[in-house]
């Protein structure tokens, strides 16, 4: 004991003191660095000596730096990126969808539908002019164009959606794969004592990225690693990784399944979520609207137009080819597209029969069984209401989730970010308390002289 604790004692002070000067500077150091945490250095009294006149106190020691992280706000933060990448996602291709029917203007499909049916009108009034046949020929061939240009388009982003799926399926397996090492590392760096605050923050960065692509929830373990679970499914858990791959989807589109395995993963929310959704839901229900449109646009025009009688005497004359009733497969009837004059305007061959020209630009506003009671225009104007009020809606989701995510980040880095201030703060407490130790250590000497001098 004696002077030997003394010195001792502000050994410990001296080397506690510099390391919270250090931990002071390193945050300082990384307080814009993205992802970073603040560090905070535990400080606590060293165990003391147990003498025959009681405790005796052996300084002051340091047992681990840790990352101050709120587990409940980078949990809440995880949850709304999960919602924003969903909508997002969801928002920017249902605005491409929408975009693909050119709604509202006057080179819209709505417009195109009601060129061809006002060509019949103008037919009907004039069924002997050779020039009216002709336009009802170009604005059916017309929406014929238009029918398979958004088809066309449709498939592109179905395309595309499917191949971004892909590609953020390779980015959550990447993501697995590098959290998986990084537990590794900090199990074998600190261990339960979380002495690895660094790289803890760099597995935190990337658990921040994978919240976007799917819901997450993070698992801590007592060794200081965690489990990742993404979507339904346990991804991450120590160090090991599992990865997902692209499964197709009965009924089309693609969905997640486990590698090696037949099990299906719900990706929950994330921008996976929305990918998926649209391959399965979003565009095919867009073309099943269109083909159901074209469908009956077939068969109510059709069974019309064989009813009447051409110029040179023709029955049963279809307009429309009765095996296109899909976008892709949508053509006029090969009479028609050989000539106009197979076009009928009448029940009868006489030139300046309109009736039925009349009767199918009645159709307009006639209801289809087919369509569920409705005429076309309604059918067609309901189609894209549907269609604009989800891209409306994923457009507020997107809003409300940028809002979500700035409060939480806001919250979390005002829980878990550095404050030059605080730093400041701590160096001058930490350096005050540096130099009272080391002033502890002169008089120790100082002591230690006055002991040699005395026993010379």
């Amino acid at each position: 004991m004696g002077l030997n604790s003394l010195f001792s004692i502000a050994r410990s002070a001296l080397v506690t003191q510099q390391r919270a000067l250090d931990t002071a500077g390193h945050n300082i150091a990384n307080a814009t660095t993205p992802g970073y945490t603040k560090e905070q250095l535990t400080i606590t009294n060293a165990v003391p000596f147990n003498t025959p006149n009681g405790t005796v106190g052996r300084g002051v020691t340091s047992t681990a730096v840790f990352a101050n992280r709120d587990a409940f706000l980078d949990a809440s933060y995880r949850q709304e990126q999960g919602h924003l990448g969903n909508s997002t996602s969801l928002s920017t291709l249902l605005q491409r969808v929408q975009g693909v029917y050119g709604e509202p203007s006057n080179t819209g499909l709505g417009a195109t539908l009601d060129n061809f049916i006002n060509s019949w009108s103008d037919l009907a009034n004039d069924p002997s002019s050779a020039a009216s046949r002709v336009a009802v020929r170009q604005a059916g061939q017309t929406l014929v164009d238009q029918v398979h240009t958004i088809t066309a388009q449709l498939d592109a982003i179905g395309a595309d959606a499917a191949s971004q799926f892909t590609a953020k399926v390779g980015a959550v397996n990447d993501l697995a794969t590098r959290i998986a090492s990084l537990n590794r590392q900090i199990v074998s760096l600190g261990g339960p004592q979380h002495t690895a605050p660094d790289l803890e923050d760099q597995r935190g960065v990337l658990i921040d990225q994978l919240s976007n692509l799917m819901n997450v929830r993070v698992l801590q373990h007592g060794d200081g690693s965690v489990g990742v679970i993404a979507g339904d499914t346990l991804l991450v858990d120590g160090n090991y990784a599992q990865q997902l791959d692209v499964a197709g989807v009965s009924g089309g589109g693609y969905g997640l399944k486990l590698r090696g395995s037949t099990t299906s993963v719900d990706p929950v929310s994330g921008q996976l979520a929305a990918l998926s959704d649209v391959t399965t839901t979003q565009v095919p229900g867009a073309r099943a609207a269109l083909d159901q449109l074209v469908s009956s646009l077939v068969s109510g025009v059709n069974a019309l137009h064989q009813s009447g009688t051409t110029l040179a005497g023709a029955t049963n004359t279809n307009f429309f080819d009765p095996t296109g009733v899909q976008g892709q497969t949508f053509a006029l009837a090969a009479p028609i597209a050989a000539s106009a004059q197979n076009i009928v305007s009448g029940m009868t061959s006489n030139s300046g029969d309109g009736s039925l020209a009349l009767q199918i630009a009645a159709l307009r506003s006639t209801p289809q069984a087919s369509l569920g009671g409705v005429s076309f225009s309604e059918y067609y104007s309901t189609m894209i209401t549907n269609i604009g009020n989800a891209a409306s809606t994923a457009d507020n989701n997107v809003a409300a989730a940028n809002t979500l995510v700035a409060s939480t980040s806001a919250q979390r880095s005002s829980a878990s970010g550095v404050s030059i201030d605080e730093e400041m703060v701590s160096l001058i407490t930490h350096q005050q308390a540096y130099a009272a130790a080391a002033r502890v250590v002169n008089v120790a000497s100082q002591v230690l002289d006055d002991l040699i001098k005395m026993g010379a």
